[in-house]
């Protein structure tokens, strides 16, 4: 059975630092950068739907060939169970990568963020809410990216 696997969390949570491992681990999965058809100045929430539907649409096709697809960036687990494109997908699974604030900080810091977007908790606070779709929950705070790729690996080896 093909799987959709969603990683998702805030920025500074480490999802596109885990990629590259994530393609040498599960090399069997299709795996993808939800960002990497590019990103608009200040997104609007219609972008971000317009991409979550992409991804929907790239799994169901990759579900036609038997093969698993997991995408890496902020999706909302609402957003994705609303599209009803979603429903023609065997099995949905979703990450959430969670850090500590302070962790958070240092790690936005020296990407050289801007304050305002260092301190926006709202999309963390608003992934945390998303209980209800029962996401694998790795705190990253002390891991090193290797340590968060591996658990990521082993949660979508697990399938569950």
């Amino acid at each position: 059975m093909a799987k959709t696997f969603f990683i998702t969390g805030a920025e500074g949570t480490g999802k596109s630092s885990i990629i590259p491992f994530l393609k040498t681990k599960v090399s069997e999965l299709n795996i993808h950068d939800f960002d990497e058809n590019g990103v608009p100045e200040n997104p609007p929430l219609q972008w971000r739907l317009d991409t979550t539907l992409h991804w929907i649409n790239k799994a169901k096709k990759n579900q036609e060939k038997n093969l698993s697809t997991c995408i890496v960036g902020l999706s909302f687990p609402n957003e994705v169970k609303a599209l009803k494109e979603s429903k023609d997908l065997e099995k949905i699974l979703f990450c959430l990568l969670d850090v500590s604030k302070e962790e958070r900080e240092k790690r936005l810091s020296k990407r050289n963020a801007s304050k305002e977007v260092i301190k926006d908790l709202h999309q963390l606070n608003q992934l945390k809410k998303e209980t209800q779709f029962n996401p694998k929950i790795i705190d990253t705070s002390y891991l090193s990216i290797k340590e968060t790729a591996n658990r990521v690996v082993d949660w979508i080896k697990n399938g569950e």
